[in-house]
């Protein structure tokens, strides 16, 4: 709002005021007599007046000093004329009329005023006059109530009656109508008002710009032109949503897109949505759609197994597990394929494919709900139709259990493994055996030999098999064992032979051919056995066995059998001696034989003695062994094979006596020992009996057992009476026959049969017990006991066999002493095997246990050490977690460290006798309590900080009660900065865990240290460390903004103080001013513009004044003039002059670290002063031009320059343009020649290139861009010098009637094999990348060239305009789904899935993500490679080719100059750089921007033509850097 428009109301409001005042003076009529009138001397003066309705009545009189003075005459009628006549009298003149006057009264004002609205400009207001009197008009006050509506209250005098129209009002805009009567040019002292607001605008075009299954996320464009309104109002049927209607703020001025979402919608359903303005109780015309939510999609896709084929299968689905609505489903074969079957959602969920597929091949089945035009997420499944049957070639059986299968897949079908089933077809119940195999042959093993075997063979893909082939094959079968070839009861020879068990066969063929004649024979048979009953004795026959089935013959099992000769006969022994023997014999007759074989051995030997081959009928056998008994066998011998009888005799000797027998005595058994004698024996024989009864004998027979000669030979008698005399007598036998006798007398061993128990007690000491049971007498000789100690200071101690007192008592024995205890019974001088026994008597116990100190951790002990044998002291307690201690001192005083604080411990010491023995003992313990002193507590556990802030921090520890040490007085924390020796504390209780710190320094490296108190002291120290952050300052309040205090038409002064903002978050270390002509613009940014940055915008969005600074060194206010200084050539930030009669908001920001700030509000709008140097200039320069202007139009005429004249005379207004027959439009270079011109343009720091790429500068200029100029698509543009020129610029289809929806910023651009081979656009805007995808469908573009990062130096670029992931995603009615992506060093490669309605494409995206903020890409390799891998993959598709950068201009003009070039000169030899840019900027501005781009494109083409493209750099020293350009975005945004 202006000054002038804020004085004006000021003074509106105080008129309004003033008018207030004087109604309360309305019923009364005031008139002054004039001077004129008293002229008449001295008299009475009356005064008359009509009509009569006054006070004082009428005919009142007034005296001369009241002429001149005011009357008033009250009570008079509202709106009425009142005529006045004054009458003068005196003595001489009597009611003369010396004065008349007509004076209106106040009229009274209007009633029952009433507003109807009849759109966002026009109202109709309505009146009734007043009651009482009359009007001769109206007079009508319209007062703007609204802040943001700066136009001036108005006045309107109306003539007439009611209705009268309110027109050219602000839509949405509030108002107060103020309505006066006027009667002769006089308003009512009093008005009637009403407020009223008028419709707002109607909101823009909305979008969806986000769904799913139960959201609608809508973004609507604010009403255009905006108008005044509070909020929006959206509201969605059905009324489904959590919340149906919904009130969004507006957010700023001017207002931008906005937008609500609605949440817990029906899956698929249809809603109107509808948009509404809303201000005060006025609501805006509804802006309306209707969009679905997008259905929930089917579950549980599968196929029909029964319906399965090669060529078909049938796909069914359920339809979604929860409520959703849809029409129909959608099913495809694949995301791709545009064939897709609808059916309707009644219809039978069953879709069969029958068309061009393939067997053996998996196709992806696609089914999806569909609402509308909105599908669901897709859900898929995978289907192979069923491989073609295979063909078997070959199958064979070359060995035992194996059969090989050979076969050849169907042609044209796909399989990627075999199925082979094979069965024994004679198998009950078997289900056969399953193998997978991906070659065409297979060698089956491990068969059952014999067996006839169906084999089938079926194609297998992803697990669904052909139809089998089969095929029967048996296998051979195994060969048969020969068992044996032996004599049968018949006569004849039985051959048995054995199968393999697992083998089949029919029928078996034997053959055997005699050895010596050759003579075959053969025979088939069934069974397994054959008796051959016309073979030879001694003749040798080769036998052959073979296994038939199914016709296939197993391998034979060959068996060389020579037929056993017959045996001689007549054997008998002529001659024997002890060691010699003469045996004879008689040949055998009608048998082959070589010679014969004589062996012998001792009877019931295992082994034979060989007497070699023996020609003759007649053997003598010699060194026979004495007392032996022998067996000889003769037999005859054919081929190495023995008569299977032989002819046999027997022949024995006599053995040898015992010597030197020697007895080993034992209770119930003595141990006889002799050494054997020479020669054979069977075994031995003992007779004895006892002396006293020698009646009672007894025997025993000891087997030989193999010993041998002089070796010793012992044998154990058991059985015998312990303590008996006994005599043994002794012989040898063999074969029954006795050697002589040696006779032996003695007498066994008693034996003590008695239970000992010895007797110890821990109170007797010194005394020793030993009882014992009787030996029972019935089982034992003896006569006497014998006990005896160890030591041999105590004498032994005997008792008779017949003593009753079986207790036998060792005294003054010492204490703790260990003894061993023998005990023997004596039978004649013999005694027993004793018994031992070991004991060791209790230790004399400690006597009192002594304290000589105890502190906090330790105790020492002390007591007397005992009388007796001991070793140590066994010490107990136990530990504060209740585990018992055990400890052996050797020492009577002990120390007792590392004993917890404060706790009691109880000790029981025992004395330890026989210390790490088996016959340990303890004494009787003694006892005694001690308790430790308290101490300091240990370490805090755990302390560490868990939430730290600038200012302050919170402390967690814990201490567990086991390191209390005492009793807990509290915890002491003490905090200090790292490095400095102040410190401060905290104190907390002792049952607190956790406690804050106030109070910290921000930015701070801060100690803590934690101590546990007890009444002793602090306990161990723990230490945690950590660093105070520092946060931006805390945002003040809304009031909080620097305070304007004077203004220039160049300068604006504001003061702000130090306590704007707070320390807390870290000290203010700095300040900076913001300043903003169009605050709607982004002004947090840590890098803003500065001055000089946004010279170049007729808006300054916000900019930077100066460096940061710190004013408040010297006082605590500062006062700061925005605009101060000039700033001509100055580089980064400087407080540059504002411009005059200009509005600026203006913002304070503090900073705690140099990149961590926070900003005040913008302050309210300040306007600079008008500058009138400005109006003086605007006048003079004007016509200081035109004359200039004329005269120099004078002096050309004057020279007569007519083909100037008659070119100036349809030039273009523009003072820059020249004529195009004089525009250099091109400038060919031969390729041979190229290398040379290139170093001739880059001499000179690149002189020559700066003066070619100069003469492009206003190519294209004088086009029009009307289109991209219209305020509904200004928002439209990222930048606002780059618009598209109206002859070029890409048209969409227009969506609706409102206009600009045919606009986004792209233009066709020529290249080499068209004229619109590319369309040029700028990135995407987040509000119009909607457009730009239509742009894509609509021209039908399958590939898009990027060639710049979204965000490049901390702004954003380009919108990231294509999905993120593989989720579908919508832009307007295309969707979008990223279907791969491959990433290389410099770009990336994307495939895009675009689909509208029921069509899909396929759109590559081609990704430049390294070309440099700043420059070209470095070297120049990268981009000549990325330009060939665009076009290769491109090909010279007719569709137009889309490319942008940011602007759309730098970028994206070198990469299509680039392309032209390598496309042209395949087939020319020359090239002309310069006329491609040319022709480019006749199409788009600024086409190739820099000077720099230009270089770039120049030294691609030298490393082609130089065929150096894999050489990393080109090996230029430097690259000029035109300054003018940082990059192809070094200019102004103007994005919404």
């Amino acid at each position: 709002m202006s000054a002038k428009n804020i004085v004006e109301k000021c003074f509106f409001i105080t008129s309004l005021l003033f008018t207030v005042v004087q109604l309360c003076q309305s019923s009364e009529l005031k008139f002054r007599i004039p001077k004129e009138a008293a002229s008449s001397g001295e008299g009475v003066y009356r005064v008359s007046y009509g009509p009569s309705s006054g006070f004082p009545a009428s005919n009142f009189t007034v005296d001369s000093s009241l002429i001149n003075q005011l009357i008033t005459i009250s009570d008079v009628l509202p709106g009425t004329l009142y005529t006045f006549h004054l009458y003068f009298s005196n003595s001489t003149v009597h009611d003369k009329l010396i004065w008349t006057s007509d004076l209106p009264t106040t009229p009274d004002p209007p009633i029952n005023l009433n507003v109807s609205i009849l759109g966002g400009k026009v109202a109709e207001a309505t009146w009734e006059p007043p009651k009482q009197g009359g009007q001769t008009g109206f007079k009508l006050s319209l007062v703007p109530l609204s802040e943001k509506d700066d136009t001036t209250p108005r006045n309107n005098y109306i003539n007439h009656l009611t209705p009268f129209l309110l027109r050219d009002l602000t839509p949405g805009a509030s108002y107060e109508v103020q309505l006066f009567s006027v009667f002769h040019g006089q308003d009512s002292s009093v008005f009637v008002t009403t407020n009223f607001t008028t419709k707002p605008n109607t909101p823009g075009r909305f979008i969806v710009w986000f769904r799913n299954e139960t959201t609608l996320l809508v973004l609507w464009q604010p009403p255009y032109p905006s108008g005044i309104f509070d909020k929006y109002r959206v509201s969605i049927s059905p009324e489904d949503a959590l919340e149906s209607e919904l009130l969004v703020d507006k957010e700023r001025d001017p207002p931008g897109p906005a937008q609500a979402a609605f949440y817990g919608l029906v899956p698929g359903r249809n809603y109107n949505i509808s948009v509404q303005t809303v201000s005060d109780d006025q609501i805006s015309e509804p802006t309306r759609a209707q969009y679905r939510t997008v259905p929930l999609p089917p579950v549980n896709v599968t196929y029909d197994p029964a319906r399965l084929a090669s060529y078909s299968f049938d796909v069914r689905w359920d339809p979604p597990t929860k409520p959703s609505e849809f029409d129909r489903y959608q099913v495809a074969l694949g995301i791709r394929n545009t064939v897709r079957y609808l059916i309707n959602k009644e219809e039978e969920r069953v879709v069969t494919f029958d068309e061009e597929l393939e067997p053996g091949l998996t196709y992806e089945v696609v089914v999806k709900t569909v609402s509308g035009n909105v599908a669901s997420w897709p859900v898929t499944a995978n289907i192979t139709t069923r491989p073609l049957p295979v063909k078997i070639t070959s199958t064979a059986s070359e060995h035992v259990g194996e059969i090989s299968v050979t076969w050849e897949p169907a042609k044209n079908s796909s399989q990627d493994s075999y199925r082979i089933k094979y069965s024994d077809m004679e198998a009950f119940n078997s289900g056969g055996s399953l193998l997978v195999v991906r070659n065409t042959s297979i060698n089956l093993t491990s068969l059952l030999p014999g067996r006839n075997y169906s084999i089938s063979v079926s194609a297998v893909s992803k697990k669904i098999s052909s139809e089998p082939t089969v095929v029967y094959q048996p296998t051979k079968p195994s060969s048969p064992v020969i068992e044996l070839l032996q004599p049968s009861e018949s006569g004849g020879w039985n051959l048995t032979w054995k199968s393999d068990v697992t083998s089949r066969q029919d029928q078996y063929s034997v053959m055997y051919i005699r050895n010596d004649t050759r003579y075959l024979q053969e025979k088939i048979i069934t069974r397994n056995w054959l008796v051959l009953d016309d073979l030879y004795p001694g003749a040798g026959y080769e036998v052959k066995v073979y296994a038939i089935s199914f016709t296939l013959w197993s391998d034979p099992h060959s068996y060389f059998q020579t037929i056993p000769p017959s045996k001689p006969s007549g054997l008998q022994v002529v001659k024997a001696s002890s060691t010699n023997m003469i045996i004879v014999w008689t040949a055998p007759a009608g048998s082959l034989y070589d010679h014969f074989n004589v062996r012998y051995q001792p009877v019931g030997s295992a082994f034979w003695r060989q007497m070699g081959f023996v020609n003759t009928t007649s053997c003598e056998i010699k060194d026979l062994v004495p007392g032996e008994r022998y067996s000889v066998q003769v037999t005859s011998v054919s081929n190495k094979v023995e008569s299977l009888e032989s002819e046999q005799i027997e022949q024995t000797m006599y053995p040898k006596p015992l010597k030197k027998v020697t007895e080993t005595l034992d209770s119930y058994n003595i141990t006889f020992e002799w050494e054997v004698p020479e020669g054979s024996r069977d075994y031995y024989i003992i007779v004895y009996n006892a002396i006293d009864d020698p009646q009672d004998q007894k025997s025993l027979q000891v087997a030989a057992n193999d010993t041998k000669p002089m070796e010793k030979m012992d044998v154990i008698i058991d059985e015998l009476k312990p303590g008996e005399l006994y005599s043994f007598r002794f012989y040898a036998v063999s074969h029954n026959l006795r050697s002589e006798g040696i006779t032996v007398q003695t007498r066994t061993k008693p034996v003590i049969d008695s239970v000992i128990n010895i007797v110890t007690r821990e109170q007797e000491t010194k005394t020793l017990g030993i009882k014992y049971t009787p030996t029972p007498r019935r089982s034992v000789v003896f006569d006497r006991y014998r006990f005896q100690l160890s030591d041999s200071s105590v004498p032994a101690q005997e008792k008779l066999f017949n003593d009753t007192n079986r207790l036998v008592l060792f005294d003054n024995l010492v204490p703790g002493r260990l003894y061993d205890i023998t005990i023997w019974t004596v039978s004649g001088g013999v005694s027993s095997v004793p018994i031992h026994r070991q004991t060791r008597l209790y230790p004399e116990p400690t006597s009192e246990i002594r304290s000589t100190s105890i502190t906090d951790t330790e105790i020492t002990l002390s007591w007397e050490k005992p009388q007796g044998e001991m070793d140590g002291y066994e010490i107990e307690y136990q530990d504060p977690v209740g585990h018992l201690v055990k400890n052996v001192s050797f020492e009577e005083v002990n120390i007792f460290r590392g004993l917890k604080p404060h706790h009691n411990y109880t000790f029981l010491v025992s004395v330890i006798s026989g210390y790490d023995t088996a016959t340990v003992r303890r004494s009787r313990p003694l006892s005694k309590t001690f308790q430790t002193l308290e101490s300091v507590p240990g370490r805090v556990h755990f302390f560490r900080t868990v939430d730290v802030k600038p200012s302050e921090v919170t402390l967690q520890w814990s201490l567990p009660t086991n390191e209390q040490n005492g009793v807990l007085t509290g915890f002491k924390v003490t905090y200090y900065v790292k490095g400095s020796p102040k410190r401060r504390q905290e104190y907390f209780e002792p049952t607190e865990s956790r406690g804050v710190v106030y109070g910290l320094q921000p930015g701070m490296d801060y100690v803590f240290e934690i101590q546990a108190h007890t009444k002793v002291g602090p306990g161990v120290t723990a230490i945690s460390e950590e660093t105070t952050p520092i946060w931006p300052p805390p945002p003040p309040e809304p009031s909080v903004t620097p305070k304007v205090v004077s203004r220039t038409s160049n300068t604006i002064k504001v003061e702000f103080s130090n306590h704007f903002f707070s320390n807390v978050n870290g000290k203010i270390i700095a300040y900076t001013i913001i300043v903003a002509e169009d605050d709607a613009k982004d002004s947090n940014a840590l890098r803003m513009p500065s001055w000089a940055d946004v010279q170049q915008y007729a808006l300054w969005p916000p900019y930077q004044v100066l460096d940061p600074y710190y004013p408040f060194n010297q006082s605590l206010v500062e006062d700061f003039v925005v605009g101060a200084d000039t700033c001509n050539g100055v580089k980064g930030y400087c407080n540059g002059p504002l411009k005059a009669a200009s509005t600026y908001r203006i913002k304070l920001r503090a900073f705690t670290t140099p990149t961590a700030f926070t900003d005040t509000v913008f302050s309210y709008p300040v306007q600079t002063e008008a500058d009138h140097r400005t109006l003086l200039a605007g006048i003079l320069v004007p016509l200081i031009v035109l004359v200039l202007g004329v005269g120099v139009a004078l002096l050309w005429r004057r020279r007569r320059l007519a083909p100037f004249a008659k070119k100036a005379k349809h030039a273009k207004a523009d003072a820059m343009s020249i004529a195009d027959s004089e525009v250099i439009s091109s400038r060919p270079v031969k390729l041979k020649d190229f290398g040379e011109h290139y170093r001739l343009m880059a001499a000179d720091s690149d002189f020559r290139f700066s003066e070619e790429f100069e003469l492009l500068k206003n190519v294209g200029r004088d086009r029009a861009c009307n289109a991209a100029d219209l305020p509904v698509n200004r928002p439209k543009n990222r930048f606002t010098n780059i618009l598209p020129y109206d002859h070029s610029r890409i048209k969409l289809m227009p969506t609706d009637d409102e206009e600009g929806t045919d606009y986004i910023n792209a233009n066709y651009i020529p290249g080499y094999n068209s004229p619109r081979e590319f369309i040029v656009t700028q990135g995407p805007l987040h509000s119009t990348r909607d457009d730009f995808w239509r742009m894509v469908w609509e021209q039908n573009s399958r590939a898009i060239v990027m060639l710049t990062r979204c965000i490049e130096k901390g702004r954003e670029k380009c919108d990231h305009y294509w999905p993120f992931d593989m989720q579908p995603v919508y832009y307007g009615d295309i969707q979008v789904i990223l279907l791969n992506e491959s990433q290389y060093h410099h770009w990336t490669i994307s495939e895009f899935k675009v689909s509208r309605n029921d069509q899909s494409r396929v759109v590559r995206h081609f990704h430049f993500t390294t070309w440099p903020d700043f420059g070209v890409p470095e070297p120049p390799q990268i981009l000549v490679k990325f330009v060939r891998s665009v076009r290769e993959r491109i090909g010279n598709d007719p569709k137009p080719i889309v490319v942008h950068c940011s602007a759309g201009v730098g970028r994206s003009g070198t990469f299509i100059a680039l392309d032209r070039v390598m496309q042209h000169i395949q087939k020319h030899d020359y090239v002309d750089i310069f006329g491609i840019v040319h022709e480019m900027r006749k199409e788009r501005v600024w086409m190739v921007q820099n000077e720099q781009q230009y270089i770039c494109i120049h030294q691609c083409l030298l490393c082609v033509l130089e065929k150096k493209e894999d050489v990393l750099e080109l090996g230029r020293s430097e690259a000029h850097d035109n300054q003018g350009y940082d990059d192809d975005e070094g200019i102004a945004e103007s994005g919404i």
